[in-house]
Order: structure tokens, then sequence, then C-alpha cells
């Protein structure tokens, strides 16, 4: 036994009275619904990564991890540097006492390479990107609450960097 469904649709005439019909108020409410899964799509919630959580990422992309020697962002601070053999990517993560403090790094960070003419990609409360190109090099710094991520290569392994903000979630 074959089942089958017709759909009917219904278009009413253009009321004279200038009151909404049915054809008007459905279109009303699918712009209104279209839009509110594309605000809250762009909304999504990002989540900072731990430092467990980048040495396991690093690692799984051939990266060697190594604890930074010298910070100069305090003593409650974790950074971690990846980097990979054959290549001149390096990636730096660090994770700070708070949120301001990471936010405060980040915009000393952003100015200094202001002079390069990079770009704010995002600029929100608990998240910030920014990139730059200085002739060969290529930069990266990425915050989410408290962490950042600073990535430095060449422009030919921009790819490589992208792949790492990516598969990180820092995207």
């Amino acid at each position: 036994m074959i089942l089958s469904f017709r759909m009917r649709i219904v278009v009413l005439e253009k009321r004279t009275d200038g009151g909404f019909t049915v054809k008007k108020t459905a279109v009303f409410l699918a712009a209104v619904f279209a839009t509110g899964i594309l605000f809250l799509s762009a909304c999504s919630a990002r989540n900072p990564a731990s430092a467990a959580s980048f040495q396991k990422t690093a690692a799984s992309l051939g990266y060697k991890v190594t604890q930074a020697a010298d910070t100069s962002y305090g003593s409650d601070t974790k950074s971690l540097i990846a980097a990979k053999s054959g290549s001149d990517t390096q990636i730096a993560f660090t994770v700070f006492a708070d949120a301001s403090t990471a936010e405060d790094q980040f915009s000393s960070l952003k100015q200094d390479l202001t002079a390069t003419g990079g770009k704010s990609a995002v600029d929100a409360d608990a998240y910030n990107k920014y990139t730059a190109q200085n002739g060969e090099l290529y930069y990266t710094l990425v915050r989410i609450d408290n962490t950042m991520l600073s990535c430095k290569g060449t422009v030919a392994k921009k790819g490589e960097i992208e792949d790492f903000i990516k598969a990180i979630k820092y995207d």
C-alpha cells in the first residue's frame, strides 16, 4: 500500500482594506524566524581551551609543546609554546589569572602589531581576533576569556596557522 500526501497551498487575494493577509503574515514570520536563526548562530559561545587540551591538539597536529621558560606575564600564568619541526610557525598559548589580564595583554600585542596594518576580525567582550602581515611574516592573535593564542609564521604557512586555530576551536 502506498500512501501519498498532497500539500495544498492557499493563496488569498489581497484585501482591499489594507489589512494583513495570510500570505503577508507568513512571509513576515518567515523573515523574523530566519533573522533569529542567523543571529543566534553568530552568537555561539566560545569556550577557552585548557593547557592540557592545547597540548593534546598541538601534539596531534605534529607540534612539539614546551613550557615557556620565561614569561613577562607574571607567576600566575601558564604559557606553552608549540613548534613544528621543519616549519617557522610558532604558537604560544597562555592561560592568565583572569580575563582582564588576558584582554590587557591582547591589547598590548595588538598595538605592537598595528603598525603592520593588521585588522581585527572580531572584537567582543569575551573573544578577540586580530591578524597582521609584515612582509613575509604573518601573525594571528586570539583571545577567549582568560586565554590567549599568539601565532607567528610565514605568509606561506598562513594555512597551517589557520588550521591550528580551527583545530583548537579558536576560530
